[in-house]
């Protein structure tokens, strides 16, 4: 069986050279473990082919595809099984691996597909390219009418400019995500359109996410972080009535956990069970939350936060990411990177994540919508955060065209 592993890094950095990623472990099991490089940033992710023609759209995901393409051709060589390939990822690694299975010319190249804390709804139209790519440009005192001025531009002057839309987007638009993959000619649709569709039909899929994702995000001002900001992004959305329904939702919470929570639900949670619903139509799906708590993430009010499953699924010690395990017990690391390790390899090998703690994890699907807790101890919940996903599944931000 071959695992191929897609990095993260907010569409803007990233490499398969961080230890955090190595795939030893996968290889010490019996998998063959690869990974590869795509462009980031201005360079693979914005748009500008609508302003110019001499510019190309979603870089990044055709770099991604053609190492899918050239692993399906030569994996054989290496002791691989070309028709056994399942491809993994977290944050914009997950993203990534939602790319692949929306994209009409990957299909083939795969037949088994994780996403960890994956960024679905990344995946836009060109409206949010327009408003980040504005912000880019101003930073780099250019019109729209200059833009040939990038051709010939070294790539690092635009990373201080593609840095400032990664930090303060968010400012200016709250709500909006940083520059990612386009609906284009390459990913003709959303990716619980695409899956709806039969794209990935017969493509075995784990779709999960971190209980706190929000956290993070909220700590480093990548979403919304108080009601007022709430209510400009409704705004500029034209769905204002839609402020008093979350305001409900989140009721009882203090402001900084509701803004927590929206980053969690609006980033990850609601368009992850729309892909699980929509490719469990065509394929086996499983779904899980990753509730484990590192110390030092809980003592910080973290908690299980976005990226504190990279290692555990990896089985890996080192990388910037294992900070959050610092003081943790050896004990409880070893058992929840059994547990989380284990069923990606039993996933690899038989395309069913199997017994884990002890514990049949089930397929999740429409009638059954059991979600797999891994944890100290692992268990099931049925449905959880039923009432966030109805009201979150149809609100569609900077999407208008």
């Amino acid at each position: 069986p071959v695992f191929v592993w897609i990095y993260g890094g907010a569409n803007s950095i990233g490499e398969t050279s961080t230890p955090e990623y190595f795939t030893d472990a996968f290889t010490r099991d019996g998998i063959i473990g690869v990974s590869f490089n795509y462009r980031v940033g201005p360079l693979g992710f914005y748009d500008f082919s609508k302003l110019d023609r001499r510019f190309e759209s979603n870089c990044a995901v055709s770099d991604m595809i053609a190492a899918m393409n050239w692993i399906h051709e030569n994996i054989a060589e290496f002791g691989g099984n070309p028709e056994n390939v399942t491809i993994c990822g977290e944050s914009a690694g997950g993203t990534a691996v939602y790319s692949l299975l929306s994209a009409p010319t990957a299909k083939g190249t795969f037949q088994k597909a994780i996403a960890q804390s994956g960024l679905a709804g990344n995946i836009t139209g060109y409206e949010t390219h327009r408003l980040n790519n504005k912000i880019f440009l101003d930073r780099l005192g250019i019109n729209e009418s200059d833009l040939s001025l990038l051709l010939t531009m070294p790539a690092e002057d635009m990373v201080e400019a593609a840095g400032y839309v990664l930090a303060h987007n968010n400012d200016i638009y709250p709500g909006i995500l940083v520059t990612g993959p386009i609906i284009d000619d390459l990913i003709p649709w959303t990716p619980w359109e695409a899956m709806e569709n039969g794209n990935a039909n017969d493509v075995k899929c784990i779709f999960g996410t971190c209980r706190d994702e929000g956290n993070l995000f909220y700590m480093s001002k990548m979403i919304p972080t108080s009601w007022r900001q709430v209510e400009k992004m409704l705004e500029l959305n034209n769905i204002s009535d839609k402020l008093d329904t979350l305001k409900d939702l989140y009721a009882g919470m203090s402001e900084k956990k509701a803004m927590q929570c929206i980053g969690r639900d609006r980033v990850f949670w609601a368009d992850s069970i729309k892909c699980s619903l929509a490719q469990s139509n065509h394929a086996e799906v499983y779904s899980f939350r990753y509730d484990f708590e590192p110390f030092l993430t809980r003592v910080i009010g973290l908690k299980a936060t976005h990226g504190v499953d990279i290692c555990s699924g990896l089985d890996t010690w080192e990388g910037p990411n294992n900070i959050f395990n610092l003081m943790t017990s050896k004990k409880r690391l070893k058992k929840i990177h059994a547990a989380m390790h284990g069923a990606f390899v039993e996933f690899c090998k038989s395309g069913s994540p199997g017994i884990v703690d002890g514990i049949n994890w089930n397929e999740y699907y429409e009638e059954g919508k059991f979600t797999f807790i891994l944890n100290d101890e692992c268990s099931y919940e049925y449905n959880p955060n039923e009432k966030h996903y109805d009201v979150w599944k149809d609100i569609r931000l900077y999407s208008h065209e």
